[in-house]
């Protein structure tokens, strides 16, 4: 650690604080220069750190499009901010013993925000919306298990035999095979349902993204300002209303710092806090009165080592650079104790999630390891990363690790679009990244991170292949028990921390300011998780919504 960030007056340290000083110009001109105007009457006031990109279920493919689709659109299940998943769409549902076949009964009383009531024939055609061959959806991959949906979405066959409409009310979903997390794949934004006969979205070059489907949703998109904000307002025809809220006005900001500002001059209701700044937070909660609310993230921090280049084609090698690099200071000083040192993938809120000590930090024992590969006198690494003040901070720390062991790293900085590329192609040697869920399940981690399948673009990015690691995580996404299927995910996270595919780091905390006059607001565990419907404002006196209204349209704008 000391090596990577150097002394008092070290270069590294001096960049530490030049970056510093860069990301936090915004805020401070925030708190300067801006004055904000006294909150409206029943409205929420939140901030995305990017633009949504889509908002249509089957395009969303970032976190802040995923959250306001979760928002506007149903699925047939929907995850509470804890996690669990619950009634949405679907009042009820049966398995069939094999865990094959979903006989789903919709609500009856859903309606979209026309006021048209959802028929199990909507969902059908959402379905079939995402797996259109035309329409290339990068979210296929959700609805995949369902028999025929591979034949479908291949464009060798016009039925997806798997999928039946019993009548208005009755969905009945078959899979290829038993698939446990099925629920959780339900509840995210690609299996959301629009009206039958929405045209499926089409890729072509000058066409204007169209504006997003109605969806039967506690809220509706009002207007957006691409870039700038976007306004949500209850869709009078829910079935799980907003009561107590009049709006949620959504803005985009993308500095950590500058929400912060914003939060602290009473611009913003919700925030998550940066880990350096949570216990400066903590202390003004104390006279704003403000919540600040931390659980452990869905999340997990790495160096992936691409497995196919030399030398790291050698297990003896990646297992030196894990003994190399001590995690648990670095999460002590560069994340303010606001992480767990990972042992493995899964996350510590999920089953299959095993607690185990992190690796040692033994540069001796790295050294070893590195003599017995050949490799007395080290070798040459680079490390790509996306140009970041705190992941520099942190590669920069794993630099110095590694080069008390004679590793010499070279950092490599593209913007995403350069990175992404080279990390799926498989020309970065090394690559500092993360993993955020979208669905609470272990199997969310495991199959797209180290199963041979996905190899590339589909996660598994260090390119891993092992026949036994593969067989595991098959048996345990089939496994329909939950105990039986958290011990196999356990054993799997431990058999691929065994072959050493990335440099393991942490499991981020995530902290969220919460302002005073809120109330009812819980921080999901997952992105899809709050819906706002039980969350109010004190000193408010804003009106219960009408229901049975039909919603006065404003221009949405495009998706």
């Amino acid at each position: 650690m000391r090596r990577a960030r150097g002394g008092r007056g070290g270069a590294a340290a001096r960049r530490a604080r030049a970056a510093f000083l860069v990301s936090a110009l915004p805020a401070l001109a925030w708190s300067a220069c801006t004055h904000p105007a006294p909150p409206e009457a029943g409205v929420l006031r939140l901030a995305l750190r990017a633009d949504p990109a889509r908002i249509d279920p089957a395009r969303v493919v970032d976190a802040g499009g995923g959250m306001v689709c979760a928002l506007v659109y149903q699925g047939l299940v929907r995850l509470t901010p804890e996690g669990r998943i619950v009634p949405d769409l679907a009042r009820t549902w049966t398995v069939s013993p094999d865990g094959r076949r979903y006989r789903f009964v919709l609500d009856a009383s859903a309606r979209f925000s026309t006021g048209e009531p959802v028929r199990a024939s909507d969902v059908a055609w959402s379905f079939r919306r995402v797996l259109d061959p035309h329409a290339l959806s990068p979210r296929r991959w959700v609805l995949e298990r369902i028999r025929g949906a591979r034949a479908f979405a291949a464009g060798r066959s016009d039925s997806i035999t798997g999928l039946v409409v019993v009548d208005d009310t009755t969905l009945v979903v078959e899979l290829d095979e038993p698939f446990a997390p099925l629920l959780a794949l339900l509840a995210m934004p690609a299996a959301r349902v629009v009206p039958r006969g929405t045209p499926a979205p089409r890729r072509a070059p000058g066409l204007a993204p169209a504006p997003p489907p109605p969806g039967s949703g506690p809220w509706r998109l009002a207007w957006r300002r691409r870039g700038e904000r976007l306004r949500l307002e209850p869709n009078p025809y829910a079935s799980r209303p907003v009561r107590r809220l009049r709006a949620l006005d959504v803005r985009v900001i993308p500095e950590a710092f500058t929400r912060v500002a914003a939060f602290e001059s009473g611009a913003l209701d919700v925030i998550d806090v940066p880990p350096m700044e949570v216990e400066r937070l903590r202390r003004e909660a104390a006279r704003t009165g403000a919540r600040l609310v931390t659980r452990d993230a869905l999340r997990v921090v790495y160096v992936g080592l691409n497995t196919e280049h030399p030398p790291l084609d050698d297990v003896r090698v990646r297992r030196a650079l894990n003994l190399a690099v001590d995690v648990e200071r670095l999460v002590a000083v560069l994340e303010r104790g606001q992480a767990t040192p990972a042992a493995g993938a899964v996350p510590p809120p999920l089953a299959g999630y095993r607690p185990r000590p992190p690796c040692p930090f033994r540069p001796d024992s790295a050294r070893a390891l590195l003599r017995a590969a050949g490799l007395a006198d080290g070798f040459d690494l680079d490390v790509w990363l996306r140009d970041s003040p705190a992941g520099r901070r942190v590669v920069e720390a794993i630099q110095g690790y590694l080069a008390g062991v004679g590793v010499r790293v070279r950092l490599v900085r593209r913007e995403w679009g350069a990175f992404k590329q080279a990390v799926t192609a498989g020309t970065a040697p090394a690559f500092f990244l993360d993993w955020l869920a979208d669905y609470p399940d272990a199997e969310n981690f495991l199959y797209p991170l180290f199963h041979s399948d996905n190899v590339g673009g589909g996660g598994n990015r260090a390119r891993l292949r092992d026949a036994r690691l593969d067989a595991l995580i098959e048996r345990a996404a089939r496994t329909v028990d939950a105990s039986r299927r958290a011990a196999l995910w356990a054993r799997a996270d431990s058999l691929a921390a065994s072959l050493a595919p990335w440099i393991y780091l942490y499991h981020p905390r995530r902290t969220t300011a919460i302002a005073s006059r809120v109330r009812g607001y819980a921080p999901p565990v997952v992105y899809l998780g709050q819906d706002f419907t039980g969350v109010r404002l004190v000193d408010d006196r804003t009106p219960e919504p009408a229901r049975g209204v039909r919603a006065h349209r404003r221009r949405a704008g495009g998706d």
